[in-house]
């Protein structure tokens, strides 16, 4: 190797360079031997006039090391991803085999253990080499060099090209200072930790630094087990790694050449026999004598299914703040610079057991490969109390370079956008619950009927009207439901219902509500959710999976919102806990919401057999479709763990209607094995109270003059009483029947009523009254017509006198009965009629039962 020059110059101002090098460089090198000999200014050149702005020694400094990010599996600590711009682990002394101690030695400084950091005969044949008047020699001992890579390593982490750029030249004053420094190196430390320090921190090609490293990534063993010709080899590639490391076979000519001269030298110094120099400089450097382990770096060369998961930790690791600052300083550039440092273990939340098979389901259910639009889909679990993240899978493969496949991407759907996510998905139906949160919140009962039927409404924000009255129709837009319960609206996912609740709310407070559930706009979580009548049923912003998780994870933790949490605990290369984000759980809806939403929530998944994992845990649920079915969603609890799932378009509007239970097909297997992992829990009982809101039972009217039952309800507060069609009835002609929703029916005082007059056709006066044996009617409110029969014979009653008045009802109303009259428990006798309002057509005709 030829040696570098110092920079070029005319020859007269070369020699004279050299001179106040040389006299500088004397003078140092004295004062290690005399103390007390001061450099003055009358003996310095302009170049040691630089010294009094230098230490008087330099500092061994922790060197850059990866850092391992650790998930649970088993219960046990599982490395899911290692990243680093340098790939170094320090060790000790004892952990480096002393061949490769002493084949530096040999290779770099022959009288290391003799000189005081500068080596005078070394430095005398630099001198004369830069002359012309000797052969190549650097001058540089191994505790020089040591300075000069340590200096390059601390302005890489500053980010200082300049200094960089300026420890590659060769000049006269980087030579001093680069000698100085060594000398007060040397009054601090002892030998082997200079030694150490320079085996830890050398380069051996590419972004493998430290001998530990080299030695695993070159030949697949570690540092303590180099034999003589692998650590000549390693010893080798630090003069010149871009040209003698063995990462690149190209190079291996080149590192044989220079390695068996390291053996020469190791035999020389007596640190190996004859024997062995011979065997050991025969051996070939070839494909045979290397076993590349190359040391994989990133997220993307990660544990498979927990790449996106990775991805989210390096950002919080970044962004998150401990007590007003970043984890690891006091500014994100000072934190990016400890993590550039490395040494830390990220132990996380993640539950690999949990999160391989929700992969697995989920890749399986959303193929990655498709090709006919953007397939995507994104599942985020919580462990409901804490917020910590227990899976986070994907269908798409991380893959996170420009020119990554279809079957890839960098982005995680999962989380927001500073996240490393999308700008999110519309909810679609999901996005119920807010109202629903809002309506329990403002005293409504989840039993009180309103008014679902296909109509305009207006919605208020801020107390006051938005625009025009909003239009919305439900998914089969030509069925016009009728009355139906806050319950009903939700288990059925009635857009025109939840208009009709959040009609009677304000649209500010509903999403104040989601806003402090977890809810934020997936591409500006810092901003504000949108006040447009479209966010009701989750159509204006995207949000994203994991915002949706922490919804539901407040419902099913009373009430009380946790963010969500990805890592458990960080330590440094010492040992040190390092303080990470803490838990955040706020109350963000008050208890007694909360556990009616649990209520109505269970029916949701009861009433939709396609969410129901069928597990021995209780099961909170709701769907989700965004227009058109372009997004599809799933959101869902137990006691111990929130469920997010999306499936959809990644871009385009695909029309995916023939797939809508995809999110289900994964939600199900995800949440057996949620409880299989985090068994038990209950949900608390609903308060009774709460659930009834501020509705009442409907008093009952049956036998009053039409006029006056309809006077006096109004006069009760009932703002929507109205009066239907004569029915048969065994009250007299003119007087009320029963109405609907019938009597003792929660309602609120803005419930639509409907009073049915008797055409008194059943009326027989001539007939005695035949008293009661002791019978009461059965409740048959809610049964299908034929249940209602039965109910009816077994009761003792005649199914002969049940008197029918159809009512314009829903798919899901059809044939269920809607009201009675006699009301569930009254004392009849045998013989007596029982009138029923039975869900009928659309269009109020008789369904066919």
């Amino acid at each position: 190797m030829t040696a570098r020059k110092f920079k070029p110059g005319s020859l007269i101002s070369n020699f004279l360079g050299l001179i106040g090098f040389s006299v500088a460089a004397g003078l140092l090198v004295a004062a290690t031997i005399t103390p007390g000999l001061a450099v003055t200014a009358a003996a310095t050149t302009s170049g040691l006039d630089l010294f009094s702005a230098l230490p008087a020694y330099a500092t061994i400094n922790q060197q850059v090391e990866r850092n391992v990010i650790y998930g649970k599996k088993d219960g046990k600590n599982v490395e899911i991803a290692r990243f680093f711009n340098q790939n170094r682990q320090a060790v000790e002394l004892k952990q480096v085999s002393e061949h490769a101690q002493n084949a530096a030695i040999a290779a770099e400084d022959r009288r290391y253990y003799t000189h005081s950091g500068v080596d005078t005969q070394s430095l005398a044949r630099a001198v004369l080499s830069q002359l012309g008047l000797g052969g190549d020699s650097g001058g540089s001992t191994l505790t020089m060099q040591l300075v000069r890579q340590q200096v390059i390593m601390d302005a890489f982490l500053r980010g200082d090209q300049e200094t960089i750029d300026e420890q590659q030249s060769e000049d006269y004053n980087r030579k001093l200072r680069e000698i100085k420094l060594a000398i007060g190196l040397e009054r601090e430390y002892t030998k082997n930790e200079i030694l150490l320090a320079y085996l830890n921190i050398a380069n051996f090609g590419g972004t493998v630094y430290g001998i530990q490293a080299a030695s695993q990534e070159i030949f697949g063993i570690p540092a303590k087990d180099l034999n003589p010709a692998q650590a000549a080899s390693l010893m080798a590639t630090v003069k010149e790694p871009s040209t003698i490391s063995l990462l690149n076979p190209d190079n291996f000519e080149a590192n044989e050449d220079r390695r068996n001269w390291i053996l020469s030298q190791m035999l020389a110094e007596d640190y190996i026999t004859q024997d062995e120099y011979d065997e050991y400089s025969a051996i070939p450097v070839d494909d045979e004598y290397v076993n590349y382990s190359p040391s994989p770096s990133g997220c993307i060369a990660g544990y498979e299914s927990a790449r996106y998961f990775c991805d989210y930790v390096q950002h919080v690791l970044k962004q998150d703040q401990v007590y007003g600052q970043h984890i690891f300083g006091t500014s994100s550039e000072a934190n990016l610079q400890a993590l550039d440092q490395g040494g830390y273990k990220i132990y996380t939340s993640i539950d690999l057991e949990l999160n391989d098979q929700v992969t697995e389901d989920l890749r399986e259910v959303v193929p990655q490969d498709e090709t006919r639009w953007q397939s995507g889909g994104a599942v985020s679990m919580l462990e409901v109390g804490t917020g910590r993240i227990l899976a986070m899978a994907q269908n798409k493969e991380y893959d996170n370079r420009e020119d990554a496949p279809n079957t890839g991407t960098g982005i995680n759907f999962n989380t927001t956008y500073p996240y490393g996510g999308s700008t999110g998905f519309q909810p679609g139906s999901t996005y119920k619950i807010f109202t629903l949160a809002e309506w329990i919140a403002s005293g409504h009962s989840v039993n009180e009927s309103v008014d679902a039927s296909n109509k305009p409404r207006m919605i208020t924000v801020n107390g006051q009207p938005y625009g025009e009255s909003y239009d919305v129709l439900n998914y089969n837009r030509d069925m016009n439901y009728g009355n139906q319960t806050a319950t009903q609206i939700m288990v059925k996912s009635l857009n025109t219902g939840t208009i009709e609740m959040a009609s009677r709310l304000d649209l500010v407070d509903i999403q104040a509500t989601a806003s402090a559930m977890g809810i934020k706009p997936a591409a500006d979580p810092g901003g504000d959710l949108e006040l447009v009548p479209s966010a009701l049923i989750g159509g204006s912003q995207g949000i994203a999976p994991l915002s949706m998780a922490e919804a539901i994870q407040t419902v099913a933790n009373d009430g009380v919102h946790c963010d969500p949490m990805a890592i458990d605990k960080i330590k440094d290369r010492e040992g040190n806990e390092i303080p990470v984000p803490p838990q955040n759980c706020e109350r963000a809806i008050e208890s007694k919401t909360a556990t009616a939403m649990q209520h109505v929530l269970q029916q949701v998944t009861a009433g939709n057999s396609e969410n129901n994992p069928n597990v021995a845990e209780p099961i909170i649920s709701k769907t989700g479709t965004a227009e058109n079915s372009e997004q599809l969603w799933i959101i869902g609890a137990s006691p111990k763990v929130a469920t997010a799932v999306w499936t959809g378009n990644i871009q385009g509007n695909q029309v995916l209607i023939d797939l809508w239970n995809n999110p289900q097909r994964v939600f199900r297997p995800a949440m057996q094995a949620a409880v299989s992992l985090y068994p038990g829990g209950e949900f608390k009982e609903a308060d009774a109270e709460t659930l009834l809101g501020d509705a009442s039972p409907l008093e009952d009217v049956t036998g009053m003059k039409v006029n006056d039952a309809k006077k006096e309800l109004e006069d009760a507060g009932y703002e929507n009483v109205s009066i239907g069609d004569e029915v048969e009835g065994s009250n007299p002609k003119g007087t009320v029947e029963y109405t609907a929703p019938g009597q003792g029916t929660p309602v609120s005082k803005q419930t639509p009523i409907t009073i049915y007059p008797s055409d008194g056709s059943k009326t027989d006066e001539d007939d005695d009254e035949a008293e009661s044996d002791g019978s009461v009617w059965p409740d048959i409110v809610g049964m299908q017509y034929s249940e209602a029969q039965s109910a009816i014979d077994g009761a003792g009653f005649s199914r002969a006198n049940i008197q029918i008045t159809w009512y314009p009802g829903n798919e899901g109303q059809r044939c269920q009965v809607l009201a009675q009259n006699p009301a569930a428990g009254s004392s009849a006798s045998p013989g007596d009629p029982i009138s029923v309002v039975l869900g009928g057509n659309s269009d109020g005709t008789a369904a066919s039962c």
